[in-house]
């Protein structure tokens, strides 16, 4: 008999734990359809979604499309073949959301410098808006966005014509959000490929930032990217142009309370101007070859140390150089090329692809 109930409490809790399981996933699954609203609203009404699912531990999305306000220089702020969200369930019914790993992949993301020049805009309709008192209640912590071959295309509108910089196969992570403040020291690994007609260069950012204390250290490291895909941000008089030539960048740009200073090496290998054997400026009977010849090492390059600094609330940010490189620098300046430009665009485009 003792054996018999014994058996009937066994299958008794066995019974109750498959129920309690099952009921508990149905209710974390209700939970995750809860956020697929919150998901809706984040892109904004000006957004196509081809599709969203939601599964028992993720929610996927697939043929994301936000549209590119007016007079915006692309069709599109922001374009994603595959977002994959992946929540703590449990803290689901809490006002508290909490998201593991957010996936994005195959996406394009378009940003536009304003002709009146400051930082960069992206994705406007979404982070422009004015969003209502209830969602500014919420709260949430993103623990990693994982980038997987992505496109950046920055849309410079303060040169004339304006100027495209792209980057291609974009990869990396951002880790530790705090939304909407963002007063959490955030990390940043991300990198990518910048495409020219000669030379395949790499761009990497590493580092942190903290938003609301407006600090953050962040370092850029530029290899073998051509110099004439930047040739408007180097050429100042020269008509000629830039022929050959590529150009290393290392920028560890430290900010506390919104002030900058950015001490780095700007390295030039291979430096050719068009119709190089005209004579430099006032040097009469110097060729513009000889000049290049005489500033780079035997290694063929020329190398630049900088200092840049600045209060980040004024976009006029300075440029010092080392004392011992100030004459080659006004001998590359002679020569009509100019590298303040180069350096400062480089910083703007890394600081408006992370957040700020």
């Amino acid at each position: 008999m003792a054996s018999r109930t014994l058996k009937r409490w066994t299958i008794g809790i066995i019974v109750l734990i498959v129920v309690l399981v099952v009921a508990g996933v149905a209710g974390m699954h209700f939970a995750a359809r809860s956020l697929k609203q919150h998901v809706l609203e984040a892109l904004g009404p000006e957004s196509e979604v081809a599709d969203l699912t939601v599964g028992f531990t993720s929610i996927n999305i697939s043929g994301v499309r936000v549209k590119a306000p007016k007079g915006w220089p692309a069709d599109a702020t922001l374009r994603a073949e595959h977002i994959v969200l992946v929540p703590d369930l449990k803290q689901l019914l809490s006002r508290r959301i909490y998201i593991k790993i957010v996936r994005i992949e195959n996406a394009y993301i378009s940003a536009v410098r304003p002709k009146e020049g400051g930082g960069l805009k992206v994705l406007p309709s979404m982070l422009d808006k004015k969003r209502d008192p209830e969602s500014e209640r919420r709260s949430g912590q993103i623990h990693t966005v994982e980038f997987s071959n992505c496109i950046i295309e920055l849309f410079d509108m303060t040169l004339t014509g304006h100027q495209k910089m792209r980057v291609d196969a974009m990869r990396g992570t951002l880790q530790d959000l705090n939304l909407p403040k963002l007063d959490s020291h955030s990390k940043v690994d991300l990198h990518g490929v910048i495409k020219g007609a000669a030379h395949q260069g790499t761009i990497g950012v590493t580092g942190w930032i903290d938003v609301a204390a407006k600090s953050s250290e962040l370092s850029t490291q530029v290899r073998n990217v051509d110099l004439v895909l930047f040739q408007p941000y180097v050429i100042q008089k020269t008509k000629a142009g830039i022929d050959e030539g590529t150009f290393n960048l290392d920028l560890k740009a430290t900010v506390r309370n919104n002030v900058l200073n950015a001490p780095g090496t700007l390295t030039l290998t291979g430096l050719k101007v068009k119709n190089a054997e005209t004579p430099l400026g006032g040097l009469k009977t110097v060729p513009e070859r000889a000049v290049i010849g005489a500033l780079a090492d035997k290694d063929d390059r020329i190398t630049v140390h900088f200092d840049l600094k600045g209060n980040l609330d004024n976009p006029a940010f300075s440029l010092t150089e080392g004392l011992g490189l100030r004459t080659g620098t006004a001998l590359l300046k002679g020569l009509g090329l100019g590298f303040e430009a180069l350096i400062r665009a480089f910083f703007i485009l890394v600081r408006g692809f992370v957040p700020h």
